[in-house]
């Protein structure tokens, strides 16, 4: 199975350093993290769980990284300089994650952590969302996932308008599940419009330095809503395209047109008049045709 998500999280250390300009002087206080303070035992089960140790001492030490980077940004304020030094954070930021989700996959405890409110979960995302972090679930197992809205509040003053605008982008988004089991969990137009916000952001910045990024999300989407998921399909059993997705296509001309992937969608519809019920084949030519993919076998992103 093709993993989706996984790209986006090498994106960044991939990126290429944009110059350095001078940086304005930034007039503001520097934006700062939540403030570390002790880490509450689940009193409510009545004993205590050794790895919330761990992971309190090693996120509060990480909060030590979150403030000198904040400094450091100061005298790079609004420069494509300070976005490269955040991206460089962000890359420790999700590997801190990746750590902490690999540290509860070896934890018993960790292993029976639940979507529902109980007094271990509640009291890891306690600690999580202190420094920053989420507790996020997905087909019933646990992980540790990045809060953008922390992101954006303890850096966004110190960023780009582009970077702004991306995080803010990406918050809107992460507070609405996206897929889970590879089932697709916002409507069809919701999908459409993210296609729309990507490519307005991706033509209102055309040297944003995390452009890679931005393309991935529009990408990923257009995606998605050309063959849906593994178990959201765009095709009924007949191979014929659902109405619910063709009457969101005529939606999408409607309110996007012009936009590069209102030609793709336009092309597609006109590929299936021809066609009603095209073959594999026939679909994967058109993909690779306009540089996109089947997301049918593919782990999606949860948000």
């Amino acid at each position: 199975m093709r993993t989706s998500i996984l790209a986006l999280a090498v994106v960044a250390a991939c990126t290429s350093e944009p110059g350095r300009d001078a940086a304005p002087q930034h007039a503001g206080p520097v934006a700062r993290a939540p403030a570390a303070s002790a880490v509450p035992a689940p009193t409510a089960l009545g004993s205590h769980w050794p790895l919330l140790d761990t992971i309190g001492g090693r996120l509060a030490a990480f909060d030590t990284q979150v403030t000198n980077t904040q400094h450091e940004l100061q005298t790079r304020s609004a420069t494509s300089g300070g976005d490269s030094l955040f991206l460089k954070f962000r890359n420790s930021y999700m590997a801190v994650a990746e750590s902490l989700t690999e540290r509860l996959g070896d934890d018993t405890t960790g292993q029976g952590l639940s979507i529902t409110r109980d007094g271990w979960s509640d009291s890891l995302r306690s600690v999580l969302q202190r420094y920053g972090f989420d507790l996020n679930f997905s087909e019933g197992n646990a992980f540790v996932d990045e809060d953008v809205a922390y992101l954006l509040g303890a850096f966004g003053p110190l960023l780009t308008p582009a970077m702004r605008e991306y995080l803010s982008i990406r918050n809107v988004e992460q507070h609405v599940r996206f897929s889970e089991d590879a089932a697709l969990q916002i409507p069809w137009d919701a999908v459409g419009e993210r296609i729309a916000t990507w490519e307005a952001f991706l033509h209102k910045y055309p040297t944003f330095s995390w452009r890679d990024a931005a393309q991935y999300w529009r990408t990923m989407y257009l995606e998605t809503y050309l063959t849906g998921m593994d178990n959201t399909r765009t095709f009924t059993d007949s191979g014929t395209l659902e109405q619910e997705v063709r009457k969101s296509y005529q939606h999408f001309l409607r309110t996007n047109a012009g936009t590069p992937a209102a030609a793709v969608i336009r092309d597609y519809l006109a590929l299936l008049e021809a066609n009603a019920a095209p073959s594999d084949s026939t679909i994967k030519r058109f993909l690779r045709e306009h540089e996109l993919q089947s997301m049918l076998g593919v782990q999606p992103p949860v948000k």
